[in-house]
């Protein structure tokens, strides 16, 4: 039996924010001259208030937004991370956190993959919400508005007081952060976790929200190159993205990495135990974090595995619950691969001692 209570209650919050962003542009927008008046959509978006996170330190601050691999689904929202930081996520993380351990119980509940892929479909049009504006638009040109309403409610400086006809008073003073803007955001970190967990049971939901007419509003850049790797069952969407950033434009390297639902504390301790065994040269907490996707690193080194191909790949699904050959090579830069012998492991000694 499914259990949709928690997913229902984020939907109901996802109402509520669909309805905020429609009514911002519907106020806005002029019959007359057809064109969204900017600054009454920057007072419309004042109108719901400061974010508020006074205890957000007491709260459990998630990863890194910017930081995460699977961000890279969302290029076109990189300009605005600036604003956020570890605890402006803080106040929305618990109910997210719920609906996306629902979602994988129900996932794992799910005998096979058709009816994992049915229950993602069901989830995709739950969550197309397609109402921000009232008119009948082609696909293209509806992508293209949304944009633009999400971007001008992301971006601080469009919003912030400072911001005159239309110009931009440059300051060192930090932006202050609406409500509207962190409901956005939050929004957006969500849909990542859900391709990151969907991608856990080798579906693909981007390209799956593709085939069947659903919208996450990615708004991918580099959409049109999007081709599935079938091997993997993944979509690949380029190795590289540019952040812009408050003075500089940089190009970042976006690298595959592991991906397991173990906690931080559990896979050090493992780490430290493979090292122990000496089938991992010594490295850093964080580096294999990093390839966790727990930290980030701007130029970072890969693993030197010291143990058999075959034992690399077993521990790595047993870890991830897969072994993907791809994010294995590049992680350990090796050119070897060889397929993991489940059975053979889990009766072995290393899979009972890392249990």
């Amino acid at each position: 039996m499914i259990n949709r209570e928690q997913t229902n209650l984020y939907l109901s919050h996802l109402d509520l924010l669909a309805e905020a962003l429609y009514s911002c542009w519907q106020n806005s927008y002029c019959e007359c001259t057809q064109q969204l008046n900017k600054a009454k959509l920057r007072e419309q978006i004042q109108t719901y208030g400061y974010y508020k996170h006074e205890d957000a330190i007491k709260k459990e601050i998630p990863l890194y937004f910017v930081n995460r691999f699977q961000f890279k689904t969302l290029t076109w929202a990189n300009k605005f991370s600036d604003a956020i930081n570890e605890n402006t996520l803080c106040q929305y993380v618990e109910l997210y956190k719920q609906v996306i351990t629902e979602i994988e119980s129900n996932l794992f509940t799910l005998i096979n993959k058709e009816d994992k892929i049915a229950y993602a479909n069901i989830l995709l049009n739950d969550f197309d919400k397609g109402y921000i504006h009232n008119r009948n638009l082609d696909v293209e040109e509806r992508d293209c508005k949304y944009r633009l309403i999400f971007e001008l409610v992301l971006d601080g400086k469009f919003i912030s007081d400072e911001n005159k006809d239309g110009l931009i008073i440059e300051t060192s003073t930090t932006y202050p952060l609406y409500d509207l803007t962190m409901r956005l955001i939050n929004h957006l970190n969500f849909i990542d976790k859900l391709i990151c967990l969907f991608s856990h049971f080798k579906i693909d939901l981007i390209l799956l929200s593709d085939k069947s007419g659903f919208n996450l509003y990615i708004f991918d850049t580099n959409k049109k190159n999007t081709k599935s790797n079938n091997q993997f069952g993944t979509s690949t969407i380029g190795t590289t993205y540019v952040r812009v950033g408050k003075r500089t434009n940089s190009r970042m390297t976006v690298y595959p990495k592991f991906y397991s639902l173990l906690s931080d504390d559990c896979i050090i301790k493992i780490m430290h135990y493979l090292i122990v065994k000496k089938v991992l040269e010594t490295t850093n907490s964080d580096l294999w974090l990093f390839w966790f996707n727990r930290k980030y690193i701007k130029v970072p080194a890969p693993l030197k595995w010291k143990g058999s191909n075959t034992l690399l790949s077993n521990i790595i699904q047993h870890l991830c619950g897969e072994s993907n050959a791809t994010t294995i090579k590049t992680v350990f830069c090796t050119q070897s691969y060889v397929k993991p012998t489940r059975k053979i492991y889990e009766s072995g000694k290393m899979h009972k001692e890392i249990e």
